[in-house]
């Protein structure tokens, strides 16, 4: 099964997760802490969101592909950081994190497999992300819209991932934030 398998936007998530690049995540949260990493990602989402709705409609037409696509790696980036604070790990298998990020929003992750999985996570993700799309209509009051959702959007991802962690992940792996503090 290729990631062509998954619709439009589920097929952009295994390139996405291919081109994260951990080790640049996990330096980041060294640096920053998960909580800061979180709030940069919250940033980025943001600034398309603002730059999405600030001309209204126009704007908005032309801007909704690339400010899916950062807000979806906003999002993963998240994923992959709330991996590493937890376990340690910064790289992850594509099937594991998928997992991950189903029950990040909420996905019931069963034995339906990793197309129905995707297809429901990208479903998750256009009604989350376009329950706004109608206030972006109007410039600049669009502009504060679309940043406001993006940021709570990823701000909720990371809280959320961060408050199930325990049933998420199993016990710590050496290394992690978590370990080094026991």
């Amino acid at each position: 099964m290729g990631a062509q398998d998954f619709g439009p936007l589920g097929g952009s998530f295994e390139f996405i997760h291919q081109n994260l690049d951990g080790f640049k995540i996990k330096q980041q949260v060294d640096e920053r802490g998960i909580e800061g990493y979180i709030n940069h990602c919250a940033r980025l989402a943001a600034a398309t969101g603002a730059a999405t709705g600030a001309g209204g409609g126009l704007t908005l037409a032309l801007g909704i592909p690339a400010d899916m696509a950062n807000t979806v790696t906003q999002q993963f980036k998240v994923t992959l950081a709330v991996i590493y604070h937890r376990t340690g790990r910064y790289a992850i298998g594509f099937r594991e994190f998928m997992k991950i990020v189903g029950l990040s929003l909420g996905v019931e992750v069963g034995a339906k497999g990793l197309e129905y999985l995707v297809l429901k996570a990208a479903q998750e993700i256009l009604k989350r992300l376009g329950a706004g799309v109608a206030g972006r209509m109007v410039p600049l009051f669009g502009a504060a819209i679309g940043a406001g959702l993006n940021y709570a959007f990823i701000r909720g991802i990371g809280a959320t991932l961060l408050a199930f962690a325990d049933d998420i992940f199993d016990e710590p792996t050496e290394g992690s934030a978590e370990h080094q503090a026991a």
